[in-house]
């Protein structure tokens, strides 16, 4: 049995370590913190100084639920005031958030987390252990919209959850429960490594009850809708308006080490004018994209690095035609992806032949997953008229739509592109493009009302499974309707009988992501860049490639 104290200290992006973990390992730490000043700063007269941050948001708020919020900038917001029993750190490692300390026992099957004294939310209330058991269960039980995140108990492998997710049990019959109320006890199935990363995930976050019962409909609508316990509250948001301010939070159980006092989201979709808005001084980080990436490029404001994000064009494989595999294979050699990268996009994003992001998790050895999986299909225009030609001799269909955002320009512009190559290498295709609002494209992917859909996923927690999951045949997020038992069976494996085994859990994912992306179900393009201005004086602003972006209680600024 292996016991945290204070603090844990885990790199995300490490896949083996022991046979008995297959992804992150536990070690004793000491007390967290960022090490960071008080909330205030002084002047040279001694009168206090706000601390302000300003960030440039590219889309508002959609909602501040956590088992809604399906957005990154709503996850941001909602983890940064609502906070769970762990969080990441400027450097990635998972720290205590509300968790005082766990044990874990010696079969990895059962979790015992301890809470922090003291802990408050702000109407007053004292946090529990059963705020945290309402939530994931409130989660397992949800439908429609409220389902979009029900995944996670599965990836945790909570004891029950099959039955419990199937309604053969109820959700009290899921293996979490509240010993007393600072003591919750979490039995699994299978022994899950990235159990922690999970936890410091939004859906994880704790609910209170009584609050949530009394707001019914409206919980989460509002500032006021929301009761918060995470190291700032929400002091100003309007669904119309374009800021969203988070305020520290006096009462947190780590506020002396809250280095900031407000942190302000504009939110500005066009990238010029946010770029416009950081040299006004006005905004303290904006990220970039296109032609603006190389404008910057010297400026000491300048960061760049591997982003959250591969882009796909994802199949409906139930639409007659789309599902032939020499047709989505003959996509899948037609694009030119360094072009795109070099000549479209100019932002650092990456060309990606594999299903998987680069950086998002390695084994023992320091092998990246994504590189040490099969590459495919690098541009070939032959081959890809070639498979052309097969899949005309087997299907009728001769146009396809595009379906992509209609509020990133760089969503349009490798549309586009895309669109032009693939009207002039295959003969007799007619390639249509529509676009349309982020948020009526995600309930056209839920409703599976769309042909191709230019997408973007990214991992939440740093496994593998965070992405490969979508294409398990039954998972909900299998927006392409893909089924393959080879994939099923070896998936299964994986997540069951070789969960203890890191080298033979790395093989079968391997196995998974050669697969999907080899039968070209959701053709990878490219991994985003990070490039980013940050104004000189800021630290801990993260871009953290799973899960939560950044949580701001590590940030400062001079």
């Amino acid at each position: 049995m292996e016991r945290n104290n204070e603090r844990t200290n885990l790199t995300r992006r490490n896949f083996l370590k022991t046979a008995g973990f297959t992804g992150l390992v536990a070690t004793s730490a000491s007390l967290v913190g960022c090490g960071g000043t008080s909330s205030t700063g002084s002047t040279d007269s001694g009168a206090s100084v706000t601390k302000t941050l300003n960030v440039a948001a590219q889309t508002a708020v959609m909602a501040l639920d956590p088992i809604l919020a399906g957005d990154a900038i709503s996850m941001g917001i909602i983890t940064n005031t609502v906070e769970g029993l762990f969080v990441v750190d400027a450097d990635g490692q998972i720290q205590n958030g509300l968790c005082k300390d766990y044990t874990v026992s010696d079969d990895q099957l059962t979790y015992t987390f301890n809470l922090r004294d003291g802990l408050k939310w702000s109407n007053g209330d004292t946090v529990t252990a059963n705020d945290f058991i309402y939530g994931w269960q409130r989660n397992a039980s949800g439908t429609g919209e409220a389902a979009q995140f029900q995944y996670q108990i599965e990836m945790a492998a909570i004891k029950n959850y099959e039955a419990v997710l199937a309604g053969e049990k109820t959700v009290t019959q899921l293996g979490c429960t509240a010993k007393d109320d600072k003591t919750i006890v979490v039995e699994l199935e299978h022994p899950v490594a990235y159990l922690l990363d999970l936890l410091a995930f939004t859906p994880w976050a704790p609910v209170n009850q009584k609050f949530c019962e009394e707001k019914g409909s409206s919980f989460g609508i509002t500032k006021d809708d929301m009761i918060y316990c995470g190291a700032f509250t929400l002091t100003d948001y309007d669904s119309s308006g374009n800021t969203i301010t988070i305020t520290k939070n006096p009462d947190y159980w780590d506020a002396g080490n809250v280095a900031l006092d407000v942190v302000n989201f504009q939110v500005i979709s066009d990238t010029q004018q946010a770029v416009m808005a950081y040299e006004n001084g006005t905004v303290d980080y904006v990220e970039l994209t296109g032609d603006l990436v190389a404008q910057y490029a010297d400026n000491e404001a300048f960061s760049n690095g591997e982003g959250i994000y591969n882009y796909y064009l994802m199949m409906n494989t139930k639409v007659p035609g789309l599902d032939n595999l020499n047709l989505r294979q003959a996509f899948a050699y037609g694009i030119d992806r360094d072009d795109i990268c070099g000549n479209v996009l100019k932002d650092g994003s990456q060309a990606v032949n594999q299903m998987t992001m680069r950086g998002l998790c390695s084994n023992s050895a320091g092998d990246d997953f994504a590189e040490a999986s099969g590459q495919y299909f690098a541009f070939d225009e032959d081959k890809a008229k070639e498979l052309w030609a097969k899949a005309t001799a087997e299907t009728d269909k001769r146009d396809v739509t595009i379906l992509y955002d209609q509020e990133k320009d760089f969503a349009q512009n490798s549309c586009v592109f895309i669109q032009s190559a693939f009207q002039k290498m295959f003969d007799g295709l007619t390639v249509n493009l529509e676009s349309t609002p982020k948020k009526n494209r995600l309930q056209r992917e839920e409703d599976h009302d769309y042909e191709i859909i230019f997408h973007a996923w990214g991992p939440d927690y740093a496994d593998p499974t965070a992405i490969l999951a979508m294409y398990e045949s039954t998972h909900p997020s299998n927006y392409s309707q893909w089924s393959n038992e080879d994939f099923d069976k070896t998936y299964e494996k994986a997540n069951s009988t070789d969960s203890g085994d890191a080298t033979a859990r790395w093989e079968d994912l391997i196995h998974c992501n050669d697969v999907c992306t080899e039968q070209a179900v959701c053709i990878p393009v490219f991994q985003t860049g990070a490039a980013a201005l940050t104004r000189p004086g800021v630290t801990g602003l993260t871009n953290h490639i799973t899960g939560i972006k950044c949580f701001y209680k590590f940030c400062d600024k001079s």
